[in-house]
């Protein structure tokens, strides 16, 4: 009886010690969480600008004007008043007379000088001595001396006689001696020089200012 006794306590022992050596329990693990979503991210809209209406008292803003443009003007280009001369209605003397010439460069004074002597009078009581038909060529000074050159009209068409003849190129040498720098004047027709214009003055020679031809 005594070694079944002591086997039952040495059995009891055992699960006693069997019992104490279990590992402790394990705690479940987390379940797995989820993915992350990314959530787009929103554009921000700046706020508007508020406009406070115009205060009562505020003048009005007027609208611009386009500004006009100014007049082009040529450059080099020069009014200048001169002298010319046209018989009196008597046919007895010349007239002095000013006119407004515009000249682009220096020596076209010349010419525009003579051209407006070559246009009609708007004076009532002075006359015309140029041909309607009669050309100016051109003007070239050297030396204080003036060439005058006319086309073929003038000799052609010329009608006057000889107190006619000297009025005509007593105007246009004095017309020309105005300016300094010319003490004496030469014509010619299509650049030749000629004896005279209708046969009763001399123009084999350059002539010099005829101011008696303004005395009465």
């Amino acid at each position: 009886m005594l070694k079944k006794y002591v086997a039952v306590c040495l059995t009891a022992i055992g699960l006693a010690c069997a019992g104490c050596e279990q590992a402790p329990p394990v705690e479940p693990s987390p379940p797995d969480k989820p993915p992350a979503v990314e959530t787009p991210t929103q554009k921000t809209t700046p706020p508007e600008e508020k406009t406070e209406p115009p205060s009562k008292d505020a003048e009005p803003v007027k609208p611009t004007e386009p500004k006009e443009e100014e007049p082009t003007v040529e450059k080099g280009v020069e009014d200048m008043r001169v002298k010319v001369y046209y018989p009196d209605e008597s046919g007895l003397r010349l007239v002095e007379v000013e006119r407004e010439i515009e000249v682009t460069r220096d020596e076209n004074k010349y010419v525009a000088t003579v051209e407006a002597m070559m246009t009609p009078p708007t004076e009532s009581e002075l006359t015309e001595i140029f041909p309607k038909r009669a050309r100016l060529l051109d003007v070239e000074v050297n030396d204080g001396v003036a060439t005058v050159n006319f086309d073929e009209g003038l000799r052609k068409h010329f009608a006057g006689g000889s107190a006619g003849e000297t009025f005509l190129i007593g105007s246009v040498v004095n017309a020309l001696t105005n300016f300094n720098e010319i003490k004496e004047v030469r014509i010619l027709i299509n650049g030749e020089e000629i004896e005279s214009l209708a046969g009763h003055m001399d123009l084999s020679a350059p002539l010099e200012r005829m101011g008696y031809l303004m005395e009465q």
